[in-house]
């Protein structure tokens, strides 16, 4: 995935709520290279992503609807108002649901 302009590799884990990508949520750390805008989290729900980082929280778009059943996902995400730049673009996401514990 690429946040802004630093490119990283991230492990994705959360929730989906059957085979209804309404109730997706995944999150993933951050890596914290000592930077301003380095650490947090990002957590991917539905059409939506949130980032937290030291220095506040961001609220992103899909650019386009995700579609999560059809294989890998490759999405970019935009501020509502300015929808013109993409600040997240997460390439190959490949959701794997493991059968339940039980």
């Amino acid at each position: 995935m690429t946040l802004r302009s630093k490119t990283m590799v991230l492990d994705f884990a959360g929730d989906c709520d059957g085979t209804q990508a309404a109730g997706i949520r995944l999150v993933a750390e951050l890596p914290d290279a000592g930077g301003a805008e380095d650490g947090g989290t990002v957590v991917l729900e539905r059409d939506a992503a949130t980032i937290t980082q030291p220095g506040g929280e961001i609220c992103l778009a899909a650019r386009e609807p995700l579609r999560w059943d059809d294989g890998p996902v490759d999405v970019e995400f935009v501020l509502p108002e300015s929808p013109e730049s993409t600040v997240l673009t997460v390439r190959g996401l490949l959701v794997r649901q493991e059968p339940a514990d039980g």
